[in-house]
């Protein structure tokens, strides 16, 4: 049920325009003067609002310009006596949805009313469209910090198993040398020796093998040196 607030200091007026709208399954609400709508709108989120131009003490227009600096959306229907250009450019001026005049006719009061309502039930979705996206926004920036959170965690286990690995590679590697230098420094040593050929060519076949792994060994240390890793 849309929530509809009338301004006009003419009781007849109101009561009119109160019956009319309450027929058609609004709920209304009535004020005399700025106080009393004041008050109506700091309780009530309304949707439409009926606000004579002239009024005692504080006007229609004035009242329009207290609307808008309050920042509240709901649309205005201006009531005027005096349908002129400059009126309705004034009312316009100040953020009126629409005006009609007096005597104001049934089926273009509800006509107006109606398309008010319209509008302010665009307004109230589009909040909440808002509200929505703002709130999935922040949802999905949580969610992008706790991946990234995770990544980072898993980044730095990646990092230290790394290390780990670079650094036992180094330690073996070097732990190779000494070892090959010495079966190398013996291969040479037997080589020189009065051997058969085929000793000879068993001790070649070793030697080969022996000179395979410390090229491997040594491209280790070099890999290991290119990671930047210290022992």
């Amino acid at each position: 049920m849309a929530n509809i607030l009338i301004v006009d200091d003419d009781l007849s007026i109101r009561e009119t325009l109160d019956a009319r709208l309450t027929r058609e399954g609004y709920a209304v609400e009535t004020s005399e003067g700025f106080d009393q709508a004041k008050e109506a709108l700091d309780e009530c989120d309304f949707d439409a609002i009926l606000l004579d131009i002239v009024l005692p003490k504080v006007s229609g227009i004035e009242i329009m310009k207290y609307i808008k600096e309050a920042g509240i959306e709901t649309p205005v229907i201006m009531i005027t006596g005096d349908p002129n250009v400059g009126t309705a450019a004034k009312s316009m001026q100040y953020g009126a949805y629409d005006y009609i005049s007096k005597p104001i006719r049934k089926d273009n009061l509800l006509d107006v009313v109606r398309r008010a309502v319209e509008k302010k039930g665009l307004i109230d979705r589009k909040k909440e469209l808002e509200k929505e996206n703002l709130e999935y926004q922040k949802e999905l920036e949580g969610e992008v910090e706790d991946r990234t959170k995770e990544l980072k965690n898993a980044y730095e286990l990646l990092g230290e198993e790394y290390s780990r690995k670079i650094r036992f590679m180094r330690k073996t590697s070097h732990e190779f040398i000494n070892p090959l230098s010495i079966i190398d420094g013996y291969l040479t040593l037997l080589m020189s020796e009065d051997l058969s050929d085929e000793q000879r060519q068993r001790l070649r076949i070793v030697s080969e093998n022996v000179k395979k792994i410390d090229r491997l060994v040594q491209d280790a240390l070099e890999v290991t040196a290119d990671g930047g890793v210290n022992t």
